[in-house]
């Protein structure tokens, strides 16, 4: 009996038209809470918060850093700076 392998495990699957569902959260999360800024404070308020918080979900949708992902690049350097560092080669 054969079984087809897959063969693209590592590529994530297009859920919303060319986004993946993470890029695709991104955005929606970037866009709801640039409306609801707008929809709440005054204009000059709604932008200094909506363009940040918009330019941030563009990186964190199709940013690349290093060869990784902005999120997976983020979470590695948080747990980097978490973990504890043995350094083996240093003398006590």
């Amino acid at each position: 009996m054969q079984f087809q392998v897959p063969q693209f495990i590592e590529t994530e699957d297009k859920i919303v038209g060319p986004l993946t569902l993470k890029q695709f959260g991104f955005l929606a999360a970037g866009g709801t809470v640039g409306f609801m800024a707008f929809m709440v404070l005054k204009l000059t308020f709604a932008v200094m918060i909506a363009v940040p918080v918009g330019a941030l979900a563009l990186v964190l949708a199709f940013g690349k850093i290093k060869g990784l992902s902005a999120p997976k690049y983020i979470l590695s350097m948080i747990g980097f700076a978490l973990k504890p560092q043995m350094y083996l080669w240093r003398k006590k």
